[in-house]
């Protein structure tokens, strides 16, 4: 009856956002913008995987936060979403060496992977990298 589709991101400046994402492996796979210009869409596809990043200008900017996910503790709405690599450290030196981060984050030991990493887009959305195995989840009796 469901299927999973999506995850959307809101962002500030579509194309800093695309490639961020273009950088971890995302492929754009479809771009839509409004006649007015104040909403550009553009989803990206990695795998399976399908994510839409939002862009909304409207006349009169509205105050956007830029504060870190971790800043302000407990949060309602999207807090990460993971994408899973073979070896975290390859990853991580790949992304340094393309200037998708300043410094490289050190890998913490993982409860449901092997090792793990959060890192940040360029509106401050949390991408987490880890690496597996992943431990099985326990289902339900």
């Amino acid at each position: 009856m469901f299927s999973f589709h999506h995850v959307t991101l809101s962002v500030r400046e579509l194309s800093a956002a695309e490639g961020f994402y273009k950088g971890l492996g995302f492929e754009p796979v479809y771009r839509w913008q409004d006649n007015a210009g104040s909403l550009q869409i553009c989803h990206l596809r990695l795998g399976q995987a399908l994510l839409e990043l939002y862009c909304f200008r409207p006349e009169e900017e509205p105050e956007l936060s830029g504060v870190p996910p971790w800043a302000n503790g407990f949060r309602l709405g999207l807090r990460h979403f993971a994408l899973l690599v073979d070896d975290l450290d390859k990853a991580l030196s790949a992304l340094h060496g393309a200037g998708m981060l300043a410094e490289k984050p050190s890998p913490v030991k993982g409860q449901t992977c092997t090792r793990y990493v959060f890192i940040l887009d360029p509106d401050g959305n949390s991408v987490e990298l880890l690496e597996g195995p992943l431990v099985e989840i326990q289902q339900p009796e």
